[in-house]
């Protein structure tokens, strides 16, 4: 904060020393937030301040106040103006990008004194030249002496003015790319000090401009050994940037995604949204290494400081520590915030550490096979360090990562779990400030109100650490937070924000929370234009084609992709039978689910599809618990089981079993957030068992509550986007008119997933099958099936899907 300064605007007066706005003698006491963003956009009149760049000036550390957050301040701070948002006098908002102070400053706004590092100190430095000067370094076509990394444009700055990026909160930040053409690895001698130095004179740095990416480091060869130590010292200096008190350090899932040598620093930083690259170079020879260091302003397209250095392969850490060192200076980090976050004693085996990247490089694919060869790469690199905290994390994410993708029966699912949970006890047994294993114990903390504070302790210790933001949104999603979990995603995304991982969770969140399938699907294929096999993309989408938008072709087409890619996946397989059933092919959807030794929703709806109700409610009631019976609109278990009540008129156990899951997957009364959404289908089936079992009364009232919730949920969203379950609903209450009238805005959206159990088995439309209207809307949906499998054919006889068919014993 600016101190003893006063700006007048319109009549007002700010006087930031105490925080109070004065006008026409009334005094308004601003909050801390309010007060500091008004300062901001006062210094700056009529140009855009970034939401990025407030939320680095509110929250250095990164973890945001939710109770206080950037657009409750805004708020606050248009109350104290009256100002209002859609007609602002001051206060201008620029979608997705941020504010602007829009109004008549007089007299004009005094200089700024420097700005206040990351720990509050202020720096005593010059400021950047301006745009049109000369560079600090310039080329020289004189012999300039040895170099640790070349004397050509990509070691020394060629010019080029300051270029203020402006764009969304979630992309602000990005990372990583292999650009460095080395010129020539200086043959390795015995020095133990920078062999050469190289440093341009100390500048300031705003705080919106704090963030760096480590580029992955050029290798001496490129045999798999010499290009996974280069790897290796490229995130080994990455994690101990990260304890840069309020500096944004990209994440090496993103830095490792841009390979294109041939771009510029400038194209580079443009890509990662970042100001600062530090780029390198390593080679081993026997016990020696040897590691060359460059640190850019690429904005400015100035090289900052450059050294090379030998050192024993014993001494990794030491060379870590200093090259920290280094850089803070170089950064005008001041002295005291550069202090590790690492616990002191831990220090790290190189060979351990390069099965450590190796391994997490095959977690990233989300493949089974490659997480199961990722968990004895962990293994193997915490027997060869048995002090290596960070390994045993990597092994228990691991195990949870196999857990989910490959095999979930109880009994594995348990082992896994087990085993995760040991590992993460070594690691904070090791480290018990290690903010990344705390984050992963609170996933596996049941209890919410436990669980919380661990994310925010972790999150805490760890304000680098985008996967733990995003394992943090999952966990307030849970909790129906959609609004908190959503902001930290914008968070893990400025981390790391070419990780095609948090795409996905992001598409993910903007769908159950706004049902916005087009921001959806965009976040999918931006994902897939980073990774073009991953399979965890390529299956989300395929889910969107089929769910939301009715191309059952195109979604089995990339269903089938995915499988392609990873196998031994059986929830993929899974959910392309459920497909095929859509298409009239039960015979493709028996082929994959041929072999499987465990009930599954896809087992359930190929038995209801056979009109099987014996053998659907038998699966229905050998699934482990509740999880599998919440599916937000169906719940083919709960249709299961009340179909099978139906034919033998045991209403009761039904209602047992429909209750009992039901209170394991539904919140307890007066809890936060009531009936959740992902529950409704299982909610919908529960009351009408009530109904046919004789109680009326309750049934009716969960299904107007039912109503309540869904009409709440339907704000922001499209139109009619809960349709299907609105006709459930409105029939069993008695509004047949209603109820088609929904069904059919339903098939207009292209929700015709899972048609045939509606159209022809669902119990709740029995009255209603005579009527012409839903016969017209029956033949509606069973004209999009044949239109949709004569796709699926034509796709077939080019190779594009494979043909399928269960194989004679």
């Amino acid at each position: 904060m600016s101190p003893n300064r006063s700006i007048s605007f319109d009549g007002w007066v700010l006087r930031t020393d105490v925080g109070e706005l004065v006008k026409d003698g009334r005094k308004i006491r601003l909050q801390d937030q309010p007060l500091q963003i008004l300062d901001e956009l006062l210094s700056r009149p009529g140009e855009l301040v970034t939401r990025e760049q407030l939320i680095a000036r509110l929250w250095p550390k990164g973890v945001v106040d939710f109770d206080t957050g950037l657009n409750s301040a805004i708020r606050k701070l248009r109350v104290a103006l009256r100002d209002e948002a859609e007609t602002p006098r001051y206060i201008e908002t620029i979608p997705r990008k941020g504010y602007r102070f829009i109004g008549t400053i007089d007299p004009p706004v005094a200089a700024e004194p420097p700005l206040p590092g990351p720990g509050g100190a202020i720096t005593s430095v010059g400021s950047l030249p301006p745009a049109d000067s000369s560079p600090l370094i310039q080329p020289s076509t004189a012999d300039p002496g040895p170099s640790p990394i070349g004397t050509g444009p990509a070691a020394v700055a060629t010019g080029g003015g300051a270029h203020r990026h402006t764009r969304p909160i979630h992309i602000y930040v990005s990372a990583g790319v292999v650009a460095l053409l080395v010129a020539g690895l200086i043959a390795f001698g015995s020095y133990r000090e920078p062999l050469v130095t190289r440093t341009a004179p100390a500048h300031e740095v705003a705080s919106g401009d704090r963030s760096i990416a480590v580029l992955p480091f050029i290798a001496a060869a490129t045999d798999e050994s010499s290009v996974l130590l280069a790897q290796s010292i490229a995130d080994l200096i990455r994690t101990r940037l990260e304890s840069l008190n309020g500096w944004t350090v990209i994440a090496t899932a993103s830095t490792s995604r841009l390979t294109d040598a041939a771009q510029d620093n400038k194209a580079v930083a443009e890509k990662l949204r970042t100001r600062f690259l530090l780029k390198g170079s390593a080679a081993r020879t026997g016990n020696q290494l040897r590691v060359e260091v460059q640190l850019l302003d690429a904005a400015r397209d100035l090289q900052l400081w450059s050294s090379a250095f030998n050192r024993s392969v014993a001494d990794v850490n030491t060379l870590r520590d200093e090259i920290l060192q280094r850089v803070a200076r170089a950064l005008q980090v001041p002295s005291g915030t550069a202090a590790s976050r690492m616990a002191a004693g831990e220090s790290v085996d190189l060979d351990a550490y390069q099965l450590y990247v190796r391994g997490q490089q095959l977690i990233a694919n989300l493949r089974v096979d490659d997480a199961t060869a990722a968990i004895e790469l962990f293994r193997r690199s915490t027997t060869l360090d048995p002090g290596f905290a960070r390994g045993y994390l990597a092994l228990a994410q691991a195990y949870l990562l196999a857990s989910a993708l490959g095999d979930s029966s109880e009994a594995a699912l348990n082992e896994m779990h087990a085993a995760a949970s040991a590992a993460l006890d070594r690691a904070l047994e090791l480290n018990p400030s290690f903010g990344e294993a705390v984050i992963e114990r609170a996933r596996l903390t049941r209890d919410p109100s436990k669980a919380e504070p661990l994310f925010r302790r972790g999150l805490e210790s760890a304000p680098n650490y985008g996967m733990g933001y995003m394992r943090y949104a999952e966990f307030l999603f849970g909790e129906y937070r959609k609004g908190e979990a959503i902001q930290m995603m914008e968070r893990a995304r400025q981390i790391d924000p070419l990780n095609p991982r948090l795409h996905i969770r992001q598409a993910f969140f903007t769908m159950v929370g706004f049902s916005n399938v087009a921001e959806h699907d965009r976040l999918l294929r931006e994902a897939l234009a980073i990774s073009p096999k991953f399979p965890a993309a390529l299956g989300e989408l395929a889910h969107s084609q089929h769910d939301y938008t009715g191309d059952f072709a195109e979604g089995i087409r990339l269903m089938e992709q995915t499988i392609a890619l990873d196998p031994q996946s059986t929830e993929t397989r899974e959910y392309a039978a459920i497909m095929y059933l859509d298409v009239d092919d039960p015979e493709a959807a028996a082929a994959l689910l041929a072999g499987e030794n465990r009930p599954s929703m896809a087992l359930i709806e190929l038995a209801q599809y056979r009109r099987d109700r014996s053998r659907a409610a038998e699966l229905a009631r050998m699934l482990p618990d509740g999880s599998l019976w919440s599916s937000a609109a169906f719940s083919s278990p709960a249709d299961a089981i009340r179909d099978e009540a139906i034919a033998t008129g045991d209403y009761a156990s039904a209602l047992k079993l429909l209750e009992s899951r039901y209170a394991l997957v539904s919140p307890t009364p007066g809890s936060r957030g009531g009936m959740r959404m992902w529950d409704r289908g299982l909610a919908l089936v529960y009351a009408h068992t009530l109904i046919l079992a004789g109680e009326a009364e309750r049934g009716r009232k969960l299904l107007t509550a039912i109503l309540v919730q869904i009409d709440s949920e339907s704000v922001g969203r499209t139109e009619h986007w809960f349709a299907r379950e609105r006709a459930m609903a409105y029939t069993l209450l008695g509004d047949d008119e209603r109820a088609l009238q929904e069904l059919a805005a339903s098939l207009k959206l292209g929700h015709y997933a899972r048609w045939w159990y509606t159209a022809e088995l669902n119990p709740i439309y029995d009255h209603l099958r005579h009527d012409p209207r839903f016969q017209a809307l029956a033949a509606q949906g069973r004209k999009h099936r044949l239109e949709q499998r004569a796709l699926v054919d034509v796709m077939r006889e080019k190779g594009d899907i494979p043909r399928r068919a269960v194989r004679a014993e």
